[in-house]
C-alpha cells in the first residue's frame, strides 16, 4: 500500500518525524514511500531512506515582491505535476501549522485516505482560513484528528507525528518507536575520534548564545577534563560570523579550535555521529545528536517550550531550558556557562 508523507518543513523538524516514517517503512515497505520535503531537507530524506522516491520542494521562506506562494508554485511546478501524477492509499501530513500551499499539496495527490492533525493556524484564522479548510473538508474528506495538549512524555510535534502514523497502521504507535531516529554511518571521518562539536548557531539570531558565555563554560570543563579537540559547523550563511566567534574563542585562550570546511548534509550528520560530545543551540545539530544517540548539551532559548524539544531517546543529551517567565533576552543570563560546564562533565564522565 503506498503512502505520500508531506513534510515541508526544515531540517530539525524533517529529524523530528524520523521515528514515525521509520515506522511506516517497516510495515508498509520502504518503497511504497514517497515523501515530499524542503529541497535542502531532501539530501537528508535519501539518505535514511534511499528506497523511497524523495520530492523535492522548492520554498522560499520569504516575500520577495509577488507573494511567497505564488512564486513557491512556480518554483514546485515539477513536484507539482508529479504530485498530481500520483495515486496512494494513504495520504498523510506531517505539519500541523499548515500554509494555503501545504493544504494545496498535500490535497494534489490522488489518495483512498487523507490523514493529517488539525490545523494550528485556525486557532488565530485569517478570515479566509476557515472558509478554505471546510471547503477542503468538504471535497477531499481528510481525517483530522486533534493535535495533542499535553499527557505525553514525548515533545508535542512528535506526539502529533506518532498520532497520525498510528491511524494509518491501525495500531498505537509506542513512544520509543515515534522517537526521532537517524541511520549511523559505518564510514569513519578525517576528524579523529576524540573531538567535540560546537554548532553556536541558529537559522533564528534570537536562540544563539554568546561566546564568551561558550569560552567561559569550555574553560570550565578544561579544568576538570582533559581537552579534546574543538570542532566549529555552522550553515554556509553562517560562515563569516563563525569566523569571528572562533577568533573570539582562540582569544580567551581556547586552543585546538578549528572550523570544520562546509559538507553536504548527510556528511554533516555523520560528522555529528562520530563526536565526542555535541555542543549546541536549538538548532538542526541538536536534533541529530538526539536521534544519533550523541551526548549533547543543549542551550535552548525556551521558544515553544514542549512543542519541540526537551527529549532525549537516551538520557545522555541535556537540554538546558531556561526559567519560565523571563523578560525576552534575558535566558541566557538564566543559563550560565556553569550550567553548561557542569552538563558536560557530567556527560563526558558518565
Amino acid at each position: 500500500m503506498s503512502i505520500f508523507i508531506l513534510k515541508p518543513d526544515a531540517i530539525g523538524d524533517f529529524i523530528l518525524a524520523t521515528g514515525c516514517i521509520r515506522q511506516l517503512a517497516r510495515e508498509r515497505g520502504e518503497d511504497r514511500l514517497i515523501i515530499a520535503v524542503r529541497s535542502d531537507v531532501a539530501p537528508l530524506a535519501t539518505r535514511e531512506f534511499p528506497q523511497a522516491e524523495i520530492i523535492a520542494l522548492t520554498l522560499r521562506q520569504k516575500r520577495r515582491i509577488v507573494n511567497v506562494a505564488t512564486v513557491n508554485i512556480f518554483y514546485c511546478l515539477p513536484a507539482w505535476i508529479r504530485m498530481l501524477s500520483l495515486r496512494v492509499d494513504e495520504a498523510i501530513c506531517l505539519r500541523s501549522m499548515r500554509s494555503y500551499l501545504h493544504t494545496f499539496f498535500f490535497c494534489s495527490p490522488r489518495a483512498k485516505r487523507r490523514i493529517a492533525c488539525e490545523n494550528l493556524l485556525l486557532a488565530n484564522p485569517r478570515v479566509r482560513r476557515p472558509a478554505v479548510e471546510k471547503w477542503v473538508q468538504r471535497l477531499f474528506h481528510p481525517t483530522l484528528l486533534p493535535y495533542p495538549t499535553s499527557g505525553s512524555n514525548l515533545p508535542t510535534d512528535i506526539e502529533a507525528n506518532r498520532i497520525v502514523v498510528s491511524e494509518v497502521l491501525g495500531r498505537p504507535i509506542t513512544e520509543e518507536e515515534a522517537m526521532p531516529l537517524l541511520k549511523k554511518s559505518t564510514t569513519p571521518t578525517r576528524l579523529g575520534e576524540d573531538f567535540w562539536l560546537l554548532c553556536p548557531f541558529s537559522s533564528t539570531p534570537s536562540k544563539d548564545y554568546p561566546a564568551s558565555s561558550w569560552a567561559e563554560a569550555l574553560h570550565g570543563i578544561l579544568k576538570h577534563q582533559k581537552g579534546a579537540a574543538l570542532r566549529l559547523a555552522a550553515g554556509p550563511s553562517q560562515q563569516v560570523d563563525l569566523c569571528v566567534f572562533a577568533d573570539q574563542l582562540r582569544a580567551s585562550g581556547l586552543d585546538s579550535v578549528e572550523i570544520l570546511p562546509q559538507s553536504s548534509l548527510p556528511d554533516f550528520v555523520n560528522t555529528v555521529a562520530q563526536a565526542k560530545m555535541v555542543m549546541t543551540v536549538d538548532t538542526a545539530a541538536a536534533h541529530m545528536a538526539c536521534a544519533l544517540g550523541i551526548p549533547a548539551v543543549i542551550v535552548s532559548a525556551g521558544q515553544h517550550p514542549g512543542v519541540y524539544a526537551p527529549y532525549s531517546p537516551n538520557g545522555k543529551q541535556l537540554w538546558l531550558m531556561p526559567e519560565e517567565g523571563l523578560p525576552k533576552g534575558q535566558w541566557r543570563k538564566n543559563i550560565t556557562s556553569e550550567k553548561i560546564t557542569y552538563s558536560a562533565l557530567s556527560l563526558l564522565s558518565s
